[in-house]
């Protein structure tokens, strides 16, 4: 499948655009992003669209190293849990470790590995291969990640940093963001540890809760892969029904594969694509016209029917009723006609 990144990672650059004067929405829409969906953890965005806002960004900012400053703007919370499993391991090898096995969480568009040896200790980020990341995204996360691991096991334990980029001609703002040990020119992105500290108990450390979370994480990886791509399916049409009737084609590509592939997938899993939209489409439904304030017809559209008729049809089908004679069973409510008392005319909206 095609590599991806935590929604919530766009709204990172968009908070740092914001805090310097840039309007990050123009950016955004250039790149094919919608800026009213970042807040969803669970929402994905394809690596070409990532990446294209980061090129949007450079041009924008003309600052090459504006990703570091994206890195200031980041909050624990935006990385679905991962910052606070790192805070509650019992060892800053411990915490690398999870940061090996869990990084999917936040972009599938680099590999990270855990080289160890006497001495020696590095963690590396390795693009994966023809998937086209931009230094900058890299570097944001890099300093990210070191900006708040430091406040998990405090200083001295990151002996220096490599960047895969080369030197700049003013690289002041890079060693300030990760300090004097600093190698430009190196052959991937990486950090190097101090082994000696690997061992030494976190005193943030918290092994139930460590335990817990590690179990979040691992069912958020197992619906990244692809374990439950129903449920992917369903997010997807959940978030495309209300800008209308929702296509197969459209849900495909934002889970980053074909229309053919999805079909293929789907039919694995005993289910279609038209199967799980009829499902999602009764299941709102229900609930829509369980508000009364909710009329009709804006439950139709909301569900990305494109005329009540066809919304009336399909009601009828699940339930042998009309959306409305279904609602006032539900609600307990009898629509009365208008009525004339002693000359007085009156009508009962409902």
């Amino acid at each position: 499948m095609q590599a991806d990144t935590i929604a919530t990672w766009a709204q990172v650059i968009a908070r740092a655009l914001r805090a310097h004067g840039y309007d990050p929405l123009p950016l955004l829409r250039t790149a094919g992003i919608d800026a009213t969906r970042l807040h969803d953890a669970n929402l994905r965005i394809p690596l070409d669209r990532m990446s294209a806002l980061w090129r949007a960004v450079e041009r924008t900012t003309g600052d090459p190293g504006f990703g570091l400053e994206v890195a200031e703007h980041s909050l624990p919370t935006d990385f679905h849990g991962l910052l606070f499993a790192l805070q509650s391991s019992a060892t800053v090898g411990e915490a690398l470790e999870r940061v090996v096995r869990f990084s999917p969480v936040v972009s599938t568009s680099g590999q990270v590995s855990l080289e160890r040896g006497p001495g020696f200790c590095r963690l590396v980020y390795r693009r994966i291969a023809r998937a086209q990341v931009e230094q900058m995204a890299t570097e944001a996360l890099l300093a990210s990640g070191l900006r708040h691991a430091t406040s998990i096991w405090g200083l001295g334990v990151v002996r220096c940093v490599h960047l895969d980029r080369p030197r700049p001609a003013d690289s002041a703002t890079w060693e300030r963001r990760f300090g004097q040990r600093l190698t430009f020119d190196a052959p991937n992105n990486a950090v190097d540890y101090d082994p000696a500290l690997l061992d030494v108990p976190l005193r943030s450390g918290n092994r139930e809760l460590a335990q817990t979370l590690d179990g979040s994480l691992n069912n958020y990886l197992k619906r990244l892969s692809g374990h439950d791509l129903p449920e992917q399916v369903r997010q997807s049409i959940i978030r495309q029904l209300p800008s209308g009737e929702v296509q197969q084609a459209l849900v495909a590509e934002e889970l980053g594969m074909s229309a053919r592939n999805l079909h293929r997938h789907l039919l694995r899993h005993a289910t279609s694509f038209s199967e799980l939209l009829e499902d999602i489409r009764r299941e709102l439904a229900f609930d829509y016209l369980r508000q009364a304030q909710c009329s009709v017809n804006e439950v139709c559209y909301r569900l990305g029917f494109n005329e009540p008729s066809s919304f009336n049809r399909a009601f009828r089908r699940w339930t042998g009723q009309s959306p409305g004679q279904w609602r006032q069973g539900e609600l307990g409510i009898l629509e009365q006609p208008p009525a004339t008392q002693a000359g007085k005319g009156f009508a009962l909206a409902l």
